[in-house]
């Protein structure tokens, strides 16, 4: 605003310094409308300021990392009969980052129409990433003021890590790990006697308690029930973010792994659980993955993650939510991105 104020005032002072040094009416006219162009502007201004609405109803809620994402701000002009010129600016920051990218759109909007101002930009890194209008000034038709308008709307849009399958062994032991479950499998047979896998007829090597004595009377031959094999997350994933270990580039890591990791649980057929600790709560959100689907969701979940403080009741939490639950292999992935297993960082992961 000062420098549109001085350029004001070397406009005034070139108009006085024409009026003295010829004497013409027209002079005299333009600088009585000078001095008035103040009292104008600001009539004008106070009368636009109401006049412009903005709205953000254009903002995608998903990108993806290193690619164009397009988002639009909505500006209309209620007024019936004035132009508004404006100058938007927005923002674009991810949610872990310390420094804002920001961008200044201008344009003039006829009476009773809508202006759609694209924002166009790419994010090297994955997670929440908040676009604001920060504010919108409007200029008077000179040129030489304008009112700011504060409006502070924001909208966030998840941008998802890519996900890639990495490479990793699932062992023996994790494919013939059985985890408690509701859901049993129709093409394994287990050793879960509260689910029955099949009913065939008995064979040497079979163990007695394995008959069923009813079905064996009925058919008038030996019958053996084959035990069920339960469907129950045999690998745990396990998200570690304590506050003070967060930032931009350490949580996009985070996610692409814990994508990665998971997609090609998902298409290896193991079904896993991933579960970090929710402080607002003081509780483990777990959440149970059986495919690529719910592997998306995972991570569309987890980008609202927020890193706690108080380690010990992390800890003490995570104790209480596995209490007596078993896995195969529990994989940790911490702030950084880093996965270890076991508290080590393997060189290619086993579980």
């Amino acid at each position: 605003m000062i420098r549109r104020i001085i350029s004001y005032l070397i406009f005034l002072l070139i108009i006085l310094y024409l009026f003295f040094m010829y004497n013409d009416a027209v002079l005299s006219g333009i600088l009585v409308l000078a001095l008035l162009t103040p009292v104008f502007s600001a009539a004008y201004l106070v009368r636009a300021r109401g006049r412009l609405s903005p709205d953000l109803d254009r903002i995608p809620a998903m990108g993806e990392c290193d690619k164009r994402i397009r988002a639009a701000v909505m500006l209309e002009n209620r007024s019936r009969f004035q132009s508004l010129h404006y100058m938007s600016r927005i923002s674009v920051k991810n949610q872990f980052a310390k420094k804002k990218a920001r961008s200044d759109l201008r344009g003039v909007i006829p009476p009773r129409k809508k202006e759609v101002c694209w924002c166009e930009f790419e994010s090297s890194m994955c997670g929440n990433v908040e676009i604001e209008l920060e504010s919108v000034k409007i200029f008077d038709p000179f040129g030489f003021f304008y009112i700011k308008i504060q409006c502070h709307m924001s909208s966030v849009i998840k941008v998802m890590p890519e996900f890639s399958p990495m490479p990793f062994e699932v062992t023996r032991r994790t494919r013939e790990f059985q985890a408690e479950a509701e859901e049993y499998s129709g093409e394994r047979r287990g050793d879960d006697p509260n689910e029955p896998y099949q009913i065939r007829e008995y064979r040497m090597q079979d163990p007695l308690r394995d008959i069923h004595w009813k079905l064996s009377a009925r058919e008038d031959d030996l019958m053996v029930r084959e035990r069920g094999f339960p469907l129950g997350c045999v690998v745990l994933i396990r998200i570690d973010l304590p506050e003070g270990e967060q930032s931009a580039e350490g949580f996009s890591r985070l996610l692409g792994t814990a994508a990665s990791l998971s997609v090609t649980l998902a298409e290896q057929k193991c079904i896993h659980m991933a579960a970090w600790y929710e402080e607002k709560n003081e509780r483990i959100v777990k959440m149970s993955i059986r495919d690529e689907e719910s592997a998306y969701e995972f991570i569309w979940r987890l980008m609202e993650i927020v890193p706690y403080k108080d380690k010990e009741k992390a800890e003490v939490c995570f104790e209480e939510a596995f209490k007596g639950q078993e896995f195969s292999s529990v994989v940790t992935i911490d702030g950084k991105g880093v996965l270890r297993k076991n508290g080590e960082i393997p060189e290619i992961l086993r579980v």
